[in-house]
């Protein structure tokens, strides 16, 4: 019994190494430009809602950025979406319901300032995200783009991952491949 508790440990502690490992791999080969902490509305407590909120999210958070790309290139092909991380966790305080991280590189130029973040995560996206709280609290950082920050980052982004539950979202992020 003790032996399948500790087997249990050391594969979470493997884990949780893995996702840090991975996150900072996933920083370094992206342009991190932005770390974005926001919360849900009451009750979402459910992971597979979750997911479905957050690609709802993705897409309107797209279709933001597409209309506000600098549309004095022409025939530039097609639009590059700014790569975007998503980590999510469940509230300290045990109420089981998620709270997302996400991490995204540069905006274009009109909204990628601190008041029009700001305006986007506060106001328009919960307008449009029904998931979104319109009370909690939503924290937006730009990222210092240093190895060390990196570092700081990834520990802090994988901290809550065990076996029950990985913080980074696979299925919303933009994984990039590894570089050699």
């Amino acid at each position: 019994m003790k032996s399948i508790q500790q087997q249990d440990r050391q594969q979470a502690q493997r884990l949780k190494r893995n996702i840090k490992r991975l996150t900072h791999d996933q920083l370094n080969s992206i342009n991190p430009w932005w770390f974005i902490s926001f919360h849900y509305r009451d009750h979402h407590s459910k992971e597979d809602e979750l997911l479905k909120d957050v690609a709802d999210l993705k897409r309107k958070l797209h279709r933001i950025i597409y209309k506000s790309r600098d549309k004095s290139i022409k025939a530039a092909g097609e639009y590059p979406f700014p790569k975007m991380l998503f980590f999510h966790e469940t509230s300290h305080q045990g109420t089981g319901q998620f709270h997302t991280h996400l991490i995204v590189e540069k905006l274009p130029e009109s909204l990628n300032t601190q008041v029009e973040m700001e305006t986007l995560f506060h106001k328009r996206l919960p307008n449009k995200v029904k998931a979104l709280s319109k009370w909690k609290s939503i924290d937006i950082q730009r990222i210092n783009q240093a190895e060390d920050d990196y570092r700081r980052i990834s520990s802090y982004l994988g901290k809550q991952t065990n076996l029950e539950l990985i913080s980074l979202d696979p299925f919303n992020s933009d994984l990039s491949p590894r570089k050699q």
